[in-house]
């Protein structure tokens, strides 16, 4: 009951069975829950939660269970704290003396200051409570009679560091908390009216354990010294609450105060501050650096190192989640109940706790995936509590039972690499997800010393939250002018970091693919990462630039289809040490981001399939037997191929075929997947090389650094930073239905997604040209970048190459009728009526079929023939013979009472 006595210190009637508090879980005015005072157990009837004093500290504190019980039994909950502020006020002297520190009367009562008297020495020092849930955790000395030889401030003797004053107050407010270095400051800011509050131990200290839970969902502002130590103080609190804070900024007091190691006591009292010059300065953001204390490192350059049994920090994609889980104790209590004899180590009564953290975590590893019967392991647990196996009635109870998951991690920006580490982490991490992880490396004792990883700390990346905008980094992408010249001034950037032959059609698709917004409205919210194909010759640059744009912008990852397996590239199965192990393959590890597919033409057709259930789904979905593991997986995509190979292998050019179209449907074959693309490009091979060496480069290259912000940029924009100026949406649908008209066949690249495409193309130049509003937070779609997106798609389709436009005028002109088609099938039919209506009655058939039915020796029969083909009434594919849409139109329109003999053709 020590701990319910202290947090509701009104409650007088403690002798009676039940009484009744005020719940700190919800807003509540009458009290509205009870404490059973002979079970000590809390009760509140409208949150229906019941806990006992561990269960009732963690849950008010945010803490574990563990650190609950570690207070428990490491403070009294009896130390009393009213003497000490009667003796303050009763010193008039002494009083006085502390309220020429500026410190108000509210104040002095708010925080209970006190006064201490040292029992050798006689000194008197001001006392300043350090309270937990109304217990008394330690007192701050504040030497204010300035005695030689004496600290400023002390604590008492072996009490930790990290404590908040004043702590309950922190706990419950809702508004901005500044923390202050030292105990002065924060009294002082208190009497200006700040939320404020400090840390034991100075600039040094960070958040213990029992006070870190309290900052979630807490705004923070850190406002320390005017020197190196509050500075960097101010960074190592930062790093210690920044995943658990709602926001960490602070304040540069250096603005306020004029000498080094001033603070915020003397912008009050030296300066004669005002306190709304202190609240008018901005609170800054942290720049982020790395942590000296933990660096981040690969887990690559950690196994190399041979870092073992270190504490090691990295950034790591999980790949494979496996099917089982474990639990293990985090407390175990050991209870003498009885005593044999002379020889026991433990007296009758005595409770020794083992605590499992970070210190020994490698223990867990001896209590989960090992076959030991329960004997073996509480034999297991005694051992590590220190307690002989043979300690006879000895009461073992464990408490704060934890789940324990296994994965697998690799790390995030080494694709390929062969590191890859079991890891086993209290929450159960997301297969694909990327994590900052807290781990450890220890050879697996019952594993034979294979190496796995303990995490104690993972925390979900989300680049939207760490990115911020660097205007001076990005500026280098803008330019004054047209479209053209931004676009030209981009491009002549990428030939100094690619090549002097750099080719601009497929530097630019390929660009725009990079710069891609995963999502954006366009009516709705749809897709917008960008999905591209290149088909080209051998040695027309596409890897080349394709790679290099990867290493220039270190973004994505190149995959092979011909040398990968469909497991390795989108996922799978499979069993290890009695586990089912469910492993994401390296596409869906570039979810978000993007991913390069080479060799098209060597892919597996069940790749193929999948990748199309991707594409439609932006989701990977692998059945198992205990259910489906669905893994997101948006990504931007460049598919590089060359044309398929003669039958003897040898290469077949562009050039080869009568359009773009045949090359591109003898690999993609399916119509649906055609239509999936956003773009194709063609890419024959060079007609005339030039000498590199006698052609100079022009304009000045965009660092590298520059260009890994830019893409940071673009890949943290998220649907509500693009806008569409007023009437650009309907201009594109405009504009697509100029292109549907100019390429529309049974190639289906451009239907009634044409638009969304061409949305998805002027999104991505605009943000490749930084076309942003003045807090470079927003992308602007114009109209010009429309028309420029819609000129070069013409341009790479409408070409002597891919020829689309003709394949679609020849395509429409089997659809198309005219009143001189129908006079001419009306001629045709009078002599032919049979062969043409068995025309009409079937879908395909085969020119000998046609030549059976209509009764024609093949002479006559060639004639007729040739001329339906001639007048496009009928297709040819191979050996199958196929109605036009033109046939079936004048058929349907022709008089059919008008027959004469058969064979003769009427002109």
């Amino acid at each position: 009951m020590k701990v319910f006595k202290k947090y509701f210190p009104d409650v007088v009637n403690w002798e009676q069975e039940e009484v009744k508090v005020i719940c700190p879980f919800h807003t509540d005015t009458n009290p509205s829950a009870s404490i059973n005072t002979s079970k000590s157990l809390f009760h509140c009837w409208v949150c229906d939660v019941g806990y006992n004093e561990e269960q009732f500290i963690s849950r008010l504190n945010n803490i574990p269970i563990k650190d609950a019980i570690k207070l428990l039994d490491n403070y009294t909950y009896e130390d009393e704290w009213t003497v000490e502020t009667g003796r303050l006020w009763s010193n008039i002297d002494y009083i006085q003396r502390v309220k020429e520190l500026g410190f108000s009367d509210e104040v002095i009562n708010e925080v209970k200051l006190g006064m201490l008297k040292d029992k050798d020495t006689g000194k008197i020092f001001l006392g300043i409570p350090v309270f937990y849930n109304n217990a008394l955790v330690d007192v701050r000395r504040y030497n204010i009679m300035k005695y030689p030889g004496v600290s400023k401030v002390m604590s008492n003797e072996g009490a930790s560091t990290g404590w908040l004053i004043p702590y309950d107050m922190f706990l419950d407010t809702k508004e901005t908390c500044y923390i202050f270095e030292g105990e002065k400051d924060m009294l002082m800011a208190r009497t200006q009216g700040i939320n404020a509050y400090t840390l034991t131990g100075g600039a040094g200290a960070k958040p213990n354990n029992y006070v870190l839970g309290a900052f979630k969902d807490k705004d923070v502002v850190l406002c320390y010294d005017n020197d190196k130590a509050g500075r960097e103080g101010m960074y190592n609190v930062y790093l210690a609450i920044r995943d658990v804070a709602k926001s960490v900024k602070y304040i540069n007091i250096g603005n306020l105060v004029k000498e080094e190691k001033e603070d915020f006591y003397d912008f009050i009292v030296k300066y004669d501050g005002d306190i709304l010059d202190f609240y008018s300065e901005e609170p800054l953001d942290f720049i982020e650096k790395e942590d000296e204390e933990l660096k981040t490192i690969t887990i690559k350059k950690a196994l190399e190192d041979n870092i073992i049994k270190k504490p090691i920090r990295s950034i790591v994609t999980v790949t494979s989640e496996f099917s089982n889980a474990y639990t293990v104790p985090t407390i175990v209590e050991f209870k003498k109940v009885a005593s044999k004899g002379k020889n026991d180590v433990m007296l009758e009564g005595e409770i020794i706790r083992w605590y499992l953290d970070d210190k020994n975590i490698v223990q867990l590893l001896e209590l989960i995936e090992v076959d030991a019967k329960d004997k073996d392991i509480m034999d297991k647990l005694k051992q590590f509590a220190g307690i002989p196996s043979s300690e006879p009635y000895v009461k073992i109870t464990q408490k704060d039972l934890k789940t324990i998951y296994k994965s697998t991690v690799v790390d995030k920006d080494i694709e390929g690499s062969l590191f890859s580490l079991d890891l086993y982490s209290f929450s159960k991490p997301n297969v694909g997800g990327q994590y900052k992880i807290d781990y450890k490396i220890y050879p697996h004792p019952t594993k034979h010393q294979k190496v796995v990883g303990i995490s104690t700390n993972e925390v979900a990346i989300n680049d939207s939250n760490n990115y911020k905008i660097n205007k001076d980094l990005l500026n280098k992408f803008k330019k004054e002018g047209s479209i053209e010249e931004k676009v030209d001034m981009l491009y002549q950037s990428a030939k100094h970091h690619i090549a002097k032959h750099l080719n601009f059609n497929l530097w630019l698709m390929c660009d725009l693919v990079f710069n891609s917004i995963l999502d954006f409205k366009y009516g709705e919210v749809m897709r917008g990462a960008l999905d591209v194909f290149v088909l080209g010759d051998t040695q027309t640059g596409k890897s080349e630039t394709t790679s290099k744009l990867v290493e220039l912008y270190n973004f994505g990852h190149f995959l092979s289809l011909k040398t990968s397996t469909t497991v390795g590239l989108i996922g799978g199965s499979s069993k290890i040490d009695g586990s089912l192990c469910n492993t994401i393959g390296a596409i869906p590890r570039q979810h978000k981001r993007l991913a390069v597919l080479e060799e098209f033409s060597g892919a597996r057709y069940d790749f193929i399939k999948t990748m199309t259930d991707i594409r439609s789904s932006n989701e990977l979905r692998l059945s198992r037997v205990s259910g489906e593991l669905v893994v997101p997986c948006k990504l931007r995509m460049i598919t590089l191929s060359n044309p398929i190979n003669d039958d003897n292998g040898s290469p077949r050019f562009l050039n080869t075929f009568p359009n773009g179209v045949m090359p591109l449907m003898e690999l993609i074959k399916s119509a649906e997947d055609v239509a999936r693309y956003d773009g194709f490009l063609l890419m024959p091979k060079v007609a005339k090389r030039f000498n590199p060496f006698e052609n100079n480069l022009v304009g000045e290259p965009i660092d590298k650094k520059a260009y890994i912000h830019k893409i940071n940029w673009v890949a943290t924009r998220g649907v509500d930073n693009v806008k569409f100026e007023e009437g650009v949406e309907s201009y594109i649908w405009e504009k697509a239905e100029e292109l549907n008209e100019l390429f529309e066949c049974n190639f289906p690249l451009f239907a009634t997604t044409t638009s969304k495409k061409l949305a998805r193309f002027s999104v991505a130049l605009a943000a490749l040209i930084m076309n942003t509003d003045e807090s470079y937070e927003n992308i602007i779609v114009t109209k010009d970048i429309v028309d420029y997106m819609t000129e070069f798609l013409k341009g790479i389709y409408d070409n002597n190459v891919f020829k689309l436009k003709d394949y679609a005028d020849e395509y429409k002109s089997y659809s198309l009728c005219t009143d001189k088609d129908l006079e001419t099938l009306q001629q045709m039919y009078g002599r032919n009526a049979t062969l043409f209506s068995f025309l009409n009655s079937c879908s395909r058939t085969s020119r000998a079929n046609l030549c059976s039915v209509s009764g024609l020796d093949n002479n006559k029969f060639s004639i007729i023939f040739n001329k339906l083909i001639a007048d496009k009434f009928i297709r040819i594919n191979s050996d199958y013979v196929y109605p036009t849409d033109k046939f079936r139109y004048a058929y349907g329109h022709i008089d059919k009472s008008l027959q004469l003999d058969a064979g003769t053709m009427v002109s």
